[in-house]
């Protein structure tokens, strides 16, 4: 009887291993979003297991959301984004209490992994996180705002949420600001010539990969452009006050293709998903260390810029 099993099962035994070996492309691409980063990107490739995580999403349509929990009822509103600029990430979204919450004005940061988009653009997020767990979390003042890159306040957050998961933590010594900041920076070349503004932020809540999408000033063509451009191809001053500056060869944006429509296409088609990565891997691929030796486009023989 053993036998005539194994021989009836046997088509499917020999073609299991084939399925398996063809599904392995497309699930390491899936969980890989190349933060330059091994262990965020290591980190991220377990957030990918985040049921609906997968979808990009403009920062600016984030902020203003509406939080609800798994039965519908509303908890709050999307203030702010905490964005790690060194590891390429979405870390934090900050949330105003409401609704369930009889909390007055206090706010919350909520690691961005807690949040599942809707199914649908204009759907409300939802927060995986319990009333009870929210009201205990830590939180702040609106206008006592705590400053993310020091881990003062970060730490209780993610010890708080993360408990004994030290590996899911915010990286030691990452540098985060917010996305309201960052969208609408000016961004120049090392000769002080605008190279355009951050138009938005895209973020993914599943692999936590953030990259920023650059209006181009292209005195070449007066059309407007929109390249996604990884946030390590930005060098981001100390100084809030300042513009941010290219760290690879302006040239190279300039020829860019840029998204597909005048305005925004949807950034979660195949299309769109497939020319970004692209542009996104090629643009990495050039970032420089040091702004001063990039290129503006408009050097002399002598390598001075005009």
């Amino acid at each position: 009887m053993q036998s005539t099993s194994i021989k009836k099962n046997l088509p499917l035994i020999l073609i299991a291993p084939l399925l398996i070996a063809a599904a392995f492309p497309v699930l390491a691409q899936q969980a890989s979003p190349n933060t330059g980063n091994p262990a965020v990107d290591a980190q991220a490739a377990t957030r990918m297991n985040v049921p609906g995580g997968g979808r990009d999403m403009r920062a600016s349509e984030v902020i203003g959301k509406e939080v609800k929990n798994a039965a519908g009822e509303t908890l709050g509103d999307i203030e702010d984004l905490v964005i790690d600029i060194d590891n390429q990430r979405v870390s934090y979204v900050l949330m105003s209490a409401g609704g369930l919450l009889s909390l007055g004005d206090k706010q919350f940061a909520i690691p961005s992994e807690r949040l599942q988009p809707g199914q649908r653009e204009r759907d409300p997020l939802v927060l995986r996180v319990s009333k009870e767990e929210l009201e205990k979390a830590p939180g702040f003042e609106p206008d006592k705002r705590p400053n993310f890159s020091e881990e003062t306040y970060r730490g209780a957050v993610d010890r708080y949420f993360f408990k004994e998961e030290r590996g899911r933590y915010t990286p030691s010594g990452a540098r985060l600001m917010s996305a309201e900041q960052l969208i609408g920076k000016d961004v120049n070349d090392r000769a002080a010539h605008s190279a355009g503004e951050i138009e938005d932020l895209v973020v993914n809540f599943g692999t936590g990969r953030t990259y920023a999408v650059l209006e181009v000033n292209n005195a070449l063509n007066p059309k407007d452009k929109l390249v996604a451009l990884p946030l390590k191809a930005i060098s981001f001053p100390q100084r809030p006050d300042l513009d941010l500056l290219l760290n690879i060869d302006r040239p190279l944006i300039e020829k860019a293709r840029g998204l597909a429509d005048a305005g925004w296409p949807d950034v979660n088609s195949a299309d769109a998903r497939k020319q970004i990565d692209s542009d996104l891997a090629r643009l990495q691929s050039q970032v420089k260390s040091n702004p001063g030796a990039t290129q503006t486009g408009r050097e002399t023989s002598s390598g001075a810029s005009r």
